[in-house]
């Protein structure tokens, strides 16, 4: 039994259990193990964590946020990016490039950025460009793109991010588009039509002119005075629409302020072309405009010059301008084209217009000449008041010259109001029953006309029953509210309203019977034809008739021979004025020819 029992023992010494100290190993490696498996299980859900956070905070962001790889590949993109693709999930455009995505020449735009900043190395900061949505509408971005490097430097992509600018820039495109266009009408205006006009002229050809017509609206103030600006706007817009569909591509039309328009012809053969167009223009601006229910009638009057490659900008609105006055100024309504004599008449104009200014303020050129009118028996009733210039190199100057640079250089206010005062002291100092003055219509439009006439009168302590005003047809065809309201009160308190120059314009029956005019003159053409013109004598005796009919005098002017001035009388004409009787006459004169008749 002894031997199995060492056997026995052998075996259990060889077999006895590990030592304390490798156990403990073994128990703590395994710990070890447990614990480096738990964390890398945090640490992936961490990651995990991070990148669904990363995700989530790109996602929100709402500008464009991206990488690209070297191949311009997409490797990132928000959902803005993907959003504005017209996808909803980013991933779907990770792989592709922007040829993928979007129109070739865009593509193209986009892949030559992309490649410049790469190879470069440099950003590109703050670039604007626009992308195309899945609708064919625009979204504007300023885009930066900086290249993407590893820790060594490598350039391995790029990483981009673009923000929305489309307000912005359709904020910046409606500033620029006032800044060239007519708020009103939509047409280019006055500094687009210059520039036009300019480029035109830099690219002329031999034989090609560029032409240029600026059209001027008749009567148009008129329309605004008694429909109101709100119809004056609607004409304006329509004159607008008119001159468009006549021109069409065949140039541009232009509003260049207020009622002028301006168009623009390049590369004519034919000088031709642009007169054949005015006339039409005029033709078509003569038709009748519906403002809100209410017929308008005006009319147009046009200016033309033209120019090769040689000419200048400003010279061609200068001839331009020119020759629109010369249209004017001889009865509106036409069409003028520019030619040199026109340029001298212009200059005299405006050195007119210099002198007049000095003689206004100097106060020693200017003086009254008093036309004495007699009544049927040949006695003085009264004398018109007649300015004259004595210009102190050029001598006396016709008072149509002076008269009308005043009115088109804004001088009549004060030359009438010099003529008007001077007029009434001169009434102070004499016997003459009445002295009358010629009023434009461009004073009697002025607000206060009407108060400060009565002040002077109240000031000078004048009787308003010696005064007479003297205004013509177009002053009542084209008068507002306001210029009436002014005659009214100016007669109510006395002071007469004569009609001058009266068969020569429209020569109204109605307009007679409203306004309540206190005397008619016959103009001076038709008495110069009595005797000579069966047709005058019956004009004369016909408007010597309305004016009895109507109970109000009746003036003939431009007497020159006792044959007119018999006719005249015969035909009950109650006051006759002309150089048969009188020539105007220096103050003293008229002075002693009134103490004479007393």
């Amino acid at each position: 039994m002894a031997p199995k029992s060492k056997t026995i023992g052998k075996t259990n010494a060889q077999s006895e259990p590990p030592r304390l100290d490798s156990l403990d190993s073994l128990i703590a490696a395994h710990d070890g193990l447990r614990r480096f498996v738990e964390q890398m299980t945090s640490s992936q859900t961490e990651w995990d964590a991070e990148r669904l956070w990363l995700r989530a905070m790109i996602d929100q962001v709402p500008d464009y946020l991206f990488a690209k790889d070297t191949e311009c590949r997409f490797i990132i993109a928000n959902k803005a990016v993907a959003a504005d693709l017209g996808h909803g999930d980013p991933s779907v455009i990770l792989g592709k490039t922007d040829l993928d995505l979007h129109p070739l020449d865009l593509a193209r735009e986009f892949y030559a950025a992309d490649r410049r900043v790469m190879s470069s190395g440099k950003p590109q900061l703050d670039h604007e460009e626009y992308v195309r949505l899945p609708d064919g509408t625009k979204r504007w971005l300023s885009t930066s793109k900086l290249p993407l490097r590893t820790a060594d430097g490598t350039i391995i992509g790029l990483v981009g991010i673009g923000r929305d600018i489309t307000e912005r820039k359709q904020v910046e495109d409606r500033i620029h588009h006032l800044a060239y266009h007519d708020a009103l009408t939509g047409l280019p205006n006055r500094m687009q039509f210059e520039l036009r006009l300019q480029s035109a002229l830099a690219v002329a050809q031999p034989g090609r002119e560029t032409m240029l017509i600026l059209v001027d609206l008749d009567r148009f103030k008129h329309v605004n005075d008694t429909l109101g600006h709100a119809a004056g706007d609607e004409l304006i817009r329509q004159v607008a629409g008119r001159l468009s569909a006549l021109v069409g591509n065949r140039g541009m039309v232009a509003r260049l302020g207020g009622d002028e328009f301006g168009v623009l012809l390049t590369h004519v053969g034919d000088p031709e072309v642009a007169e054949g167009l005015s006339s039409t223009i005029l033709s078509e601006l003569a038709r009748p405009f519906d403002l809100f229910g209410d017929p308008a009638f005006i009319g147009a009057s046009l200016g033309i010059s033209q120019g090769d490659g040689n000419a200048d900008a400003d010279r061609l609105l200068r001839e331009a301008d020119t020759a629109l006055y010369d249209a004017k100024s001889h009865g509106r309504g036409r069409w003028q084209v520019f030619a040199p004599a026109m340029a001298s008449i212009l200059a005299e104009r405006r050195e007119v217009e210099h002198h007049l200014r000095d003689a206004l303020t100097e106060g020693n050129q200017l003086e009254l000449a008093y036309q004495p009118v007699y009544g049927a028996d040949l006695r003085i009733v009264g004398a018109e008041a007649l300015v004259r210039w004595n210009h102190p190199t050029r001598g006396r100057l016709p008072p149509d010259l002076f008269i009308g640079v005043a009115e088109e250089r804004g001088l009549i206010d004060r030359l009438g109001e010099w003529v008007f005062e001077e007029a009434c002291r001169t009434i102070k100092t004499l016997n003459c029953p009445w002295i009358a003055v010629n009023v434009s219509a461009v004073q009697l439009r002025r607000h206060r006309f009407c108060d400060w006439a009565l002040d002077t009168l109240n000031r000078m302590e004048l009787d308003p029953r010696r005064l007479q005003i003297e205004i013509t047809e177009s002053v009542l065809l084209d008068a507002s509210e306001g210029t009436l309201q002014a005659l009214q009160r100016l007669r109510k308190a006395g002071v007469r309203i004569a009609l001058d120059d009266f068969g020569t314009g429209y020569s109204s029956l109605s307009y007679l019977r409203h306004y309540n005019v206190d005397k008619l003159k016959v103009d001076r053409s038709f008495v110069a034809q009595l005797g000579a013109s069966a047709e005058s004598g019956a004009i004369v005796r016909a408007i010597i008739e309305l004016a009895l009919a109507l109970k109000i005098d009746v003036t003939a002017e431009g007497v020159e021979t006792e044959a007119q001035r018999d006719f005249l009388v015969g035909c009950g004409c109650t006051e006759l004025q002309g150089f048969l009787l009188s020539r105007p006459v220096p103050i003293a004169d008229l002075k002693a020819l009134c103490d004479k008749a007393a």
